[in-house]
């Protein structure tokens, strides 16, 4: 996997390649996986197939920061980091053994005998990870509790998440309910409402809430105090902007909160691209279908790219586990 920093004129100034953690087989379904890069303390984080995780730095440096448990490749990681770089948090879900031999029809018996099981670990930057909480979920395929990330109140979380799919879904790194979770584990204050089904989080608790039929949202104060909201076509891979005031959809759609009208490449001469995030409140990153990468401001009218003389050689954001996406900003 390549991981490479970038700043607003398309230079690469700093990157590394590193093997992901593992890639378990669940079922007939793509496993639903926590991206293995997170940003904190502005420096990016990233997790190996040892468990092990590093920090690469604006200059470039990379240096270890802990290792969480990971023993085989039927285990599924999920971690974050505290803004300032200072903690980790991470769920280790293993399953039971592989059946063997190997399924050969889809009523075959995936699995062996065994239990699926969690591992709850915490650490300090520079030490060594402990696990905090161990919970055995028995033979019945589970929906767990998953980490998702670490806001200005403490580490964030979803309860019954989906692992796997066989569809496309609105939003990858949140299949669940999200709350806040103890380093200990309890379960506190549910994030944005008792109905909000969170498509993202911003670090301040602001959360993107959309609804069952993918095609409304809105935004919302932890407590669940909606800010605004729009309703627009079928919505994929959407981000939140930092400030809260735009929603991006990967189709190529923008909404933005003082404007009636969405903003869309469909309305522009553009080529076809899709919107992987937000560089910043007012610019969002683009790949086209010959992975170039480009900046645009979203207006009313539509979106004109600027080009950014890079390009990707994968274009697949949808791709599970790990398509292409931006991660972050530090």
């Amino acid at each position: 996997m390549s991981l490479r920093l970038v700043d607003g004129k398309g230079r690469v100034t700093a990157s590394t390649q590193f093997a992901p953690p593992p890639l378990p087989t669940y079922s007939n379904c793509a496993d639903i996986l926590q991206p293995p890069v997170r940003v904190a303390n502005g420096a990016v984080y990233f997790a190996d197939s040892s468990g092990a995780v590093r920090r690469l730095a604006a200059d470039g440096s990379v240096s270890q920061v802990t290792t969480f448990q990971l023993t085989n490749k039927q285990q599924a990681l999920s971690f974050a980091v505290r803004p300032d770089g200072k903690q980790l948090i991470a769920i280790v879900l293993s399953t039971p053994p592989l059946h063997d031999p190997p399924p050969q029809a889809l009523g075959d018996p995936v699995f062996g005998p065994g239990s699926w099981s969690l591992d709850l670990e915490t650490a300090t930057a520079g030490g060594t990870a402990a696990v905090v909480l161990h919970k055995n979920f028995g033979t019945s395929f589970p929906s767990p509790t998953v980490i998702t990330g670490w806001d200005q109140y403490g580490p964030t979380a979803t309860l019954n998440s989906a692992i796997c799919t066989q569809n496309v879904l609105p939003s990858t790194k949140y299949t669940g309910t999200l709350i806040h979770l103890a380093m200990d584990g309890t379960h506190l204050d549910q994030i944005g409402g008792a109905d909000c089904q969170a498509w993202d989080e911003l670090v301040d608790g602001t959360v993107l809430c959309g609804s069952g039929d993918w095609q409304s949202f809105s935004v919302r104060r932890k407590n669940g105090d909606v800010l605004w909201s729009r309703s627009g076509g079928y919505l994929q891979n959407v981000t939140l902007s930092p400030d809260g005031n735009g929603v991006a959809s990967a189709d190529g759609t923008v909404y933005i909160r003082n404007s009636s009208q969405a903003a869309s490449f469909a309305r522009t001469a553009q080529p076809a691209v899709q919107i992987l995030g937000w560089a910043d409140p007012g610019h969002v990153v683009t790949i086209g279908t010959d992975g170039r990468l480009g900046l645009s401001a979203p207006a009313n009218n539509g979106l004109m790219i600027v080009d950014l003389g890079l390009t990707i050689t994968s274009t697949c954001q949808s791709c599970l586990p790990y398509g292409v996406s931006l991660i972050g900003t530090i």
